[in-house]
């Protein structure tokens, strides 16, 4: 199988997995909660990796409260922050963790205002500038670093200044940017950020929420008041230890990953324009390096990827997978729900080949057979 879905899960790295074995044996048991030698070990083994996370984003470590992925960090953040303040902001191409705390909110009074984007996915810092000034204060913005379907970033740093004009907490889901890009906190004015351990190359079942002053979220369970009382609950060792050497790694191999991935995603767009006339890009050209969205007008990407059992791409986010919906996120953009059902999202990763990437553009080419791509009907 040729792998091109690092959108929505990438590979344990070697290097991780070595890091997490030792942790994972059963000389190394102990709760890192417990006052006893191995709970010591454990809790000085986490507090190492809170060190790495914190590194990968400028902040502090003890502003790092690990979860169970993102999805938590993100309810933690939005429904959270929004419960110790007033109204929230989020932008329309926010993922369904972001989007799915919005009913809550309202439900209890909240007021919620959820940003359009431009064609490309863009949010305009003067819309959020007038949708803060109908809301009280203070409120809370979330804005994602970079879409997990069309790719395209953020001006963030425009965006955080608009929010503090306002006295406004910024957050920003940044699970899909930290592994090719360089995010700062407080140098971009940001007061939470999201992580995922499974996007950066580490395991599956851990996050993180970066919580800056005076950034503050109402805790979502209560418990033994672990994790500054934000988070409670024993934390998984060999998970945590993982995270921090994934952070550690996307530290230091970033850039060179944004420049390869990036050749190899502009090489995958070029087969693809050249071999099959009428296709369309979707996002701006110049985000994620590994992120290609791309609309076959006229046909039905879920069957068509029936027919590729070999490619591991998606027609959107994991998330909606199997939901029968168009991608909401396409939607936003402008595209009918015709075209959004014609689109395949393709994501490159550290691991992918130049000859992978030619081989999935002609088994693209060769199933879509002698159909001729045109525009797509809105109302079929």
């Amino acid at each position: 199988m040729i792998y091109l879905d690092h959108l929505a899960s990438t590979p344990l790295d070697p290097q991780v997995l070595e890091a997490m074995l030792p942790w994972m044996r059963i000389d190394a048991a102990g709760n890192p909660h417990a006052a006893h030698p191995a709970g010591w070990r454990a809790a000085d083994a986490i507090e190492q990796a809170r060190a790495e996370v914190a590194a990968l984003v400028g902040a502090q470590p003890g502003e790092v409260v690990f979860t169970s992925g993102a999805t938590e960090a993100n309810a933690l953040a939005v429904l959270g922050g929004v419960l110790a303040s007033g109204g929230c902001v989020v932008s329309a191409v926010e993922h369904a963790s972001i989007l799915g705390c919005l009913p809550e909110l309202r439900r209890r009074g909240h007021p919620v205002t959820v940003l359009p984007v431009d064609g490309s996915g863009l949010v305009d810092p003067a819309g959020l500038d007038s949708a803060l000034s109908g809301l009280p204060k203070p409120s809370l913005v979330s804005v994602m670093a970079a879409n997990n379907e069309v790719g395209t970033v953020q001006p963030l740093a425009e965006l955080a200044a608009v929010a503090a004009r306002h006295g406004a907490t910024m957050h920003s889901d940044a699970v899909q940017a930290l592994g090719t890009r360089t995010l700062d906190m407080a140098a971009l004015g940001l007061h939470g950020l999201s992580l995922s351990g499974h996007k950066l190359y580490g395991p599956m079942g851990i996050g993180a929420l970066i919580v800056r002053p005076p950034f503050r979220p109402v805790p979502a369970s209560a418990g033994g008041g672990q994790q500054r009382g934000l988070r409670a609950g024993t934390l998984p060792t060999p998970l945590c230890v993982g995270l921090g050497a994934a952070c550690r790694l996307a530290r230091t191999r970033r850039e060179e990953d944004a420049r390869r991935i990036g050749a190899l995603r502009d090489r995958l767009w070029q087969r693809l324009r050249d071999q099959l006339p009428g296709i369309r890009r979707n996002g701006a050209a110049d985000g994620l390096a590994g992120c290609l969205n791309v609309t076959l007008p006229g046909i039905d990407a879920a069957d068509l990827l029936l027919d590729l059992p070999e490619l591991a791409v998606a027609t959107g986010s994991a998330c909606h997978s199997g939901a029968g919906e168009p991608s909401h996120v396409l939607l936003a953009l402008g595209l009918s729900a015709a075209d959004a059902h014609a689109s395949l999202r393709l994501g490159l990763g550290r691991g992918t080949t130049v000859a992978e990437v030619d081989e999935a553009a002609d088994r693209l080419t060769t199933a879509l057979g002698s159909a001729t791509l045109g525009s797509a009907n809105p109302g079929e």
